[in-house]
């Protein structure tokens, strides 16, 4: 019952500042999640070259 009740309270609060601040739903697109991994692993590739690391492919075979 504690968990039902949190997540409506969730939706609602989500609901709620919508509603204050005039904002549309926006739909991510169905590789949202696979696009944000891949930025964020540029990211770190950068910082790592920023520090003086080389980085280059790495060749693993797997089993």
């Amino acid at each position: 019952m504690k968990g039902q009740i949190a997540s409506v309270h969730l939706l609602l609060t989500i609901c709620l500042q919508h509603l204050k601040n005039r904002r549309t739903l926006s739909y991510l697109g169905s590789n949202y999640l696979e696009e944000k991994q891949i930025n964020e692993e540029l990211k770190m590739i950068e910082f790592l070259k920023k520090k003086g690391y080389s980085i280059g492919p790495s060749y693993q075979q797997t089993a």
